[in-house]
């Protein structure tokens, strides 16, 4: 499926590399992580933060943009205090590198996804893993070596997604399965269980999880439905009360049904325009007509832009040329040793030195 060639009234004028940091809408629930003295505390956050995602997913059917090879997206947010890059890094497979800074905590990781279709339903598979640093203010002890470190990483893969009724009936995201989130410095963990649709609309979006410490003792309980809210309670005590960790946002009524968060990614800011790199989605001719209401012009441009690159990409396979991304490098994470995309560390500084436009235009 991902291979194929759809008209572009399938799609939604948003480009998947903007699609995957949606979830940057909830960043205030990393800023109460790392506020926060307790380590499983931190995590019960971290925890909501993972979950904040889905919320963007209710009555999302269409489309995103497929990113081209070498596609950029840069977000930021000078009022929460956190910059987003996204990368296309690689188009068979697809695989976008997205990396979120903040002077609290750090967000980052790869959307490689493995899609099937099974007639009535689409599924997507999440393989590639998520990572979150947190810099507590009094720093954290690394169970490992018994030193005390200034970050602390956690790690998790997202659940599995599905569209259901999409021959017959009303379509409609389905995300389940469950997520293990892993305190790579304290040895703390968490199982998060997300409820598969079932005939009863009141299970819907359902979420349970419970949070241990490195030595197996269960500290906290979470439960809540990911569409609207998710508590916690202490498990240290049968009266603890239970507290609210995440909340969704209120959304208007809007095509494509995006969330008010979600409709502002591809505004073309005047201020922007001049600075970004010119691989930037922003500037992307195809997903601009279709948001600007040019079907046609856009399906034309879609076209052209996906006949270009596979024209580049034939050349370079018989010249034998290898592509590098720009922006991030493959490595080995040096904390959890498993494969991840790298952030080089280049883009802002480049951004503020005028040099984005001496990259290739890809559009």
């Amino acid at each position: 499926m991902t291979r194929m060639t759809l008209p572009v009234t399938f799609n939604e004028p948003t480009s998947l590399l903007q699609r995957n940091i949606e979830i940057m809408e909830y960043s205030d629930v990393l800023d109460k992580a790392a506020a926060s003295d307790d380590s499983c505390l931190r995590m019960v956050y971290v925890a909501g933060f993972a979950a904040s995602e889905y919320v963007s997913t209710i009555g999302r059917i269409a489309k995103p943009f497929n990113p081209l090879l070498g596609e950029t997206y840069e977000y930021a947010r000078p009022d929460k205090g956190y910059r987003v890059l996204c990368e296309q890094v690689s188009h068979h497979p697809p695989i976008s590198a997205i990396v979120a800074e903040s002077p609290r905590w750090a967000y980052y990781g790869e959307s490689n996804v493995k899609t099937r279709f099974y007639g009535r339903s689409f599924d997507i598979k999440h393989l590639g893993s998520w990572f979150c640093e947190l810099y507590p203010d009094h720093g954290v002890v690394n169970k490992s070596t018994g030193k005390k470190e200034p970050m602390e990483l956690y790690s998790w893969k997202k659940v599995n997604n599905s569209v259901v009724g999409i021959i017959i009936g009303h379509p409609t995201i389905d995300n389940y399965g469950e997520m293990v989130i892993r305190n790579h410095m304290t040895g703390d963990y968490m199982n998060f269980s997300f409820k598969r649709r079932g005939w009863r609309a009141s299970t819907a979006c359902e979420v349970k999880g419970d949070v241990y410490s490195a030595d197996g003792t269960l500290r906290y309980q979470v439960g809540g439905f990911w569409d609207r809210k998710i508590y916690a309670k202490s498990a240290s005590t049968q009266t603890a009360k239970k507290f609210l960790i995440f909340s969704a946002n209120k959304r208007q009524e809007m095509l494509f049904h995006l969330t008010n968060f979600a409709a502002g990614l591809n505004a073309p800011q005047p201020h922007l325009l001049p600075v970004v790199a010119c691989t930037d989605t922003r500037l992307r001719p195809d997903q601009r007509a279709m948001e600007n209401g040019l079907y046609d012009l856009a399906a034309e441009e879609k076209n052209r832009l996906e006949e270009k690159q596979r024209a580049v990409r034939k050349h370079r396979e018989e010249t034998g040329g290898v592509y590098r991304p720009s922006f991030f490098v493959e490595a080995k994470h040096p904390i959890t040793k498993e494969p991840y995309w790298r952030y080089k560390q280049t883009y802002w500084e480049e951004r503020r030195d005028g040099k984005l436009k001496h990259y290739k235009d890809i559009f």
